[in-house]
């Protein structure tokens, strides 16, 4: 973001909303200076809190829009764009507020804008709804938002940037990782101004949804019995010492194995006997840790189980629960999945 001024109204945000959910937006206020950034603070204060609820895009937008009307003597306006992601399914939710398209470019090789019927701007009338649109994306698309601030840049003939520029540079330098490509546009805006000075507020975000790498798992396949529960400390133990993995992480990782595998050693197999697959990863780059645990015993997913009341006594506190409490504060993520038959968990943590 490259204010015109000292400060700018322009805005972009992003934050994850739980473990599969991301959100993220641009926006643009109408006016300049101190008047505009701080009626930007309060928008985008507004809206992450709304975000952070779980309300869908659209409510997002229509809730907004009443609390910014509230007393908004100024008369100004915010247009912006959100969009919601799903990383597990790869479906994007996003609604628009009389803001700019945003490009997508495609890993098949297109590169369109990406254009809906826009709704009104925010906290420019009451009780407006707005929409919600969905795509779904493929991994390695991109999403790239902007505010007007680089579609109308001007040179000294007030000839604009404009969106056929735009897109072409988008589509023409695709490859770029995203900090590049930010870069790069900025100097191919600031070389078609010229002399002439900037008018507006510049913002640029892009999203992408990369591949995800693959990474090579230790895996090995342990009797679901609790007799067994030394043998799957053991090989938890010397996975993590092959990662050199630090001694509270390690702690906190062998506490989680032994809840989850005691779990399905008890109640898993109530017919029989059964097996529980432990894998474990490392990416050294990230210094990440993913372990993967599964089991084709009943299916269950221990996620859906209510929190404790951890401020009740052991002896008022409802039986259970507590270890897959303990393993979903102490990992960085955690996640569930039934497929084909069993029951898997994935758990991931920064080392």
């Amino acid at each position: 973001m490259i204010a015109a001024k000292e400060v700018g109204g322009d805005f972009y945000d992003f934050y994850k909303l739980n473990d599969t959910t991301v959100a993220f937006l641009v926006a643009d206020v109408s006016g300049k200076g101190i008047p505009a950034a701080m009626f930007m603070m309060t928008a985008k204060t507004i809206i992450k809190d709304l975000a952070e609820r779980g309300l869908s895009v659209d409510e997002i937008f229509t809730l907004a829009n009443e609390k910014l009307c509230e007393n908004n003597e100024s008369g100004m306006f915010v247009t912006a764009w959100i969009g919601k992601f799903d990383l597990s399914t790869g479906k994007l939710s996003f609604a628009n507020a009389g803001h700019n398209p945003p490009v997508i470019v495609h890993a098949n090789g297109e590169c369109e804008y990406l254009k809906t019927r826009p709704g009104f701007v925010l906290a420019g009338m009451e009780g407006i709804k707005y929409r919600e649109n969905e795509i779904t994306l493929d991994k390695g698309d991109r999403i790239f938002l902007y505010t007007d601030g680089v579609t109308e840049a001007t040179d000294i003939n007030e000839t604009l940037y404009g969106e056929e520029r735009l897109l072409s540079y988008i589509d023409k330098n695709r490859n770029l990782n995203a900090e590049d490509l930010l870069s790069g546009l900025k100097e191919d805006i600031d070389k078609f101004a010229g002399d002439a000075p900037q008018f507006d507020d510049i913002t640029m975000l892009v999203f992408d949804y990369k591949k995800k790498e693959e990474t090579a798992m230790n895996e090995k396949v342990f009797t679901a019995k609790k007799e067994t529960l030394p043998e799957v400390m053991a090989f938890t133990e010397e996975c993590l010492e092959s990662f050199e993995c630090p001694m509270k992480s390690s702690m906190a990782i062998c506490v989680a194995v032994e809840e989850i595998f005691v779990n399905i050693a008890s109640y898993a197999y109530p017919d029989g006997d059964g097996n529980a697959t432990l894998s474990f990863g490392f990416d050294e780059k990230e210094r990440l840790m993913t372990l993967v645990i599964k089991d084709s015993g009943v299916p269950f997913n221990p996620l859906e189980r209510a929190e404790p009341d951890i401020t009740l006594s052991a002896d008022e506190r409802e039986i259970g629960g507590l270890g897959i409490f303990i393993t979903k504060k102490t990992m960085d993520a955690v996640s569930y999945t039934y497929e084909n038959g069993e029951n898997i968990l994935t758990m991931t943590k920064k080392i």
